[in-house]
């Protein structure tokens, strides 16, 4: 009995002491540094756990954040999303234009799967996007996308 019940213990207590995930940890330092708070979208839960379950496009994981009213320079917000990123991201695209939008677009091997790392800064709003697909679908996607225009 005294077992199970430090196994049970073990197992509630042990998310808690994992580190927070690359994702959590730049939404964090975006949120510190801008001001700003993510803004709270309804059932998303339920969205990451249908493209969990579906993989639609080879999409197996999907983390989003929005923050809306974000005080943070366009040069600052590339500085701070590429210091956040550690060296297995490696940059893809960087958009930065006059009106002060900036995109970003990090990738990382994961496996047979690609993990695309989005950043983008449009004025006062940010948002975070990050996805795990399998290359060969995604491709698929586009080629099928261009096709048929």
């Amino acid at each position: 009995m005294q077992r199970s019940l430090g196994v049970l213990s073990l197992l509630i207590l042990l998310p808690l002491a994992l580190p927070a995930s690359e994702f959590d940890w730049l939404v964090r330092e975006f949120s510190r540094e801008s001001g700003a708070r993510q803004t709270h979208i309804p059932l998303f839960g339920l969205v990451r756990f249908a493209v969990a379950a579906s993989h639609p496009a080879g999409t197996s994981e999907l983390r989003l954040a929005i923050f809306e009213h974000a005080n943070l320079e366009p040069r600052r917000f590339g500085e701070l999303t590429d210091a956040l990123t550690d060296r297995n991201w490696k940059p893809m695209v960087r958009v930065r234009s006059r009106n002060g939008e900036s995109t970003n677009i990090y990738a990382q091997t994961d496996g047979k799967n690609l993990r695309l790392l989005i950043t983008s800064l449009d004025r006062d709003d940010a948002t975070f996007v990050q996805v795990r697909v399998r290359p060969e679908q995604l491709m698929k996607l586009v080629d099928d996308h261009t096709a048929s225009r």
